[in-house]
């Protein structure tokens, strides 16, 4: 699984993640645990956000289609 880098939330300047959408194997569970990622579900629904800071929880940005 590659992880992109974090990016720095914009609410309150901490450590944000992506968020990872779909049916996800052991790799993506074992990087939530880590922190490396947020697990979004398995259903995409209409503007779903990318990022999600790790200290405020604010969700922001948005999936760009393949």
């Amino acid at each position: 699984m590659t992880v992109t880098k974090h990016r720095t939330c914009a609410n309150c300047g901490g450590r944000a993640v992506p968020i990872v959408y779909g049916m996800v194997g052991v790799d993506a569970f074992e990087a939530a645990e880590r922190g490396e990622v947020e697990l979004g579900g398995c259903v995409i629904e209409g503007e779903a956000p990318a990022w999600k800071c790790t200290s405020c929880e604010a969700e922001f940005g948005r999936l760009q289609p393949d």
